[in-house]
């Protein structure tokens, strides 16, 4: 009997890292944090509010997907940065509703 170890766990067709990074990253979070902005400028905070929940959601979907996508790079490196630069994102994301959050408490 023999063990075998790999350093990544290898998920069940995992899209290619470079579609779920941009064609399900990049792209729909702009497009999400433009309407969150919108909602913003125009002083419609039931909808910021809502942008905030289905942001966090995506976040955390995002973050997931990415990470599972990473080993489908062909450069190792790729999906490092990949994995750094979604996680920074969502913290982001995160802090910035957060801060919502305070400038709400503070009116």
């Amino acid at each position: 009997m023999t063990l075998t170890s790999t350093a990544e766990p290898q998920y069940p067709q995992s899209p290619p890292l470079w579609r779920v990074f941009w064609l399900y990253g990049v792209i729909p979070s702009n497009v999400l944090w433009a309407i969150a902005l919108w909602a913003l400028s125009t002083q419609r905070h039931s909808l910021l509010w809502g942008m905030c929940a289905v942001l966090l959601v995506y976040t955390g979907w995002i973050i997931t997907a990415v990470w599972r996508a990473a080993p489908t790079a062909k450069t190792p490196a790729l999906g490092v940065a990949a994995r750094g630069l979604t996680v920074a994102w969502g913290l982001n994301t995160v802090l910035v509703i957060f801060f919502f959050g305070l400038q709400t408490l503070a009116r």
